[in-house]
């Protein structure tokens, strides 16, 4: 009884902290916040101006020859399949694990090579695009390697946040004790072997002489 009155104590002194604990709204963490922002609503807002820009643009009435028209036609065409049937699916899968590094991997590569296309649009645009569509190209360009450059530093940080894990983990395990060396059990005594001992056999008596034979008397 004499033991739980200073718990009690305690307890009527901190009962109050505890509700005011429970009361406030938990600052949600970095690792949450960064959940919170998948790769899809990373790059939403970049791509849809891409998609709008190239929908827009007339690369056949370009002051250019007929090869750079076709190759901006050709880039046009490729950067349209890739916004509307290969990258959904590979941001998708990164939406399932944006933690990931190996599940994020495929949409940042493939977001590279979206804008390494764009950038030979815009070029392509700078010099013999009208002003309004070359303006367009320069913002949806600049759009696309913001999201990029976001979703490249979240890779980053995923990338080191997994190593930190893999570290963390390799030093508990190195923490942990080696188990105890098994006891080795005593061998068990030789068995000492009986000698087996000869049979003498006896040797026969010998046979007995032969009397001498009585000589009859004389009469």
């Amino acid at each position: 009884m004499r033991h739980l009155l200073p718990t009690a104590f305690l307890i009527s002194l901190c009962g109050p902290c505890v509700v005011l604990a429970a009361q406030a709204p938990a600052a949600p963490s970095p690792a949450t916040e960064q959940t919170q922002s998948t790769p899809s609503a990373i790059m939403q807002p970049a791509l849809a101006t891409v998609g709008q820009t190239i929908g827009m643009l007339r690369p056949d009435k370009w002051k250019a020859s007929d090869a750079i028209r076709q190759q901006t036609l050709a880039n046009i065409e490729s950067i349209h399949h890739d916004l509307e049937t290969t990258l959904p699916q590979l941001l998708a899968a990164a939406d399932g694990a944006p933690d990931s590094v190996s599940q994020v991997w495929p949409a940042y590569r493939n977001i590279e090579a979206l804008y390494d296309v764009l950038l030979r649009v815009a070029e392509a645009g700078n010099l013999t695009a009208p002003s309004q569509q070359n303006a367009a190209l320069e913002r949806a360009r600049a759009a696309l390697e913001e999201g990029r450059r976001t979703l490249g530093d979240r890779l980053t940080s995923a990338a080191l946040a997994q190593e930190q894990q893999v570290r963390t983990l390799q030093a508990a395990v190195r923490a942990v004790p080696p188990p105890p060396a098994p006891v080795a059990c005593p061998p068990p005594p030789p068995v000492k072997k009986h000698k087996a001992r000869k049979k003498v056999v006896k040797k026969p008596a010998p046979a007995p002489a032969n009397a001498p034979s009585s000589v009859p008397a004389s009469h």
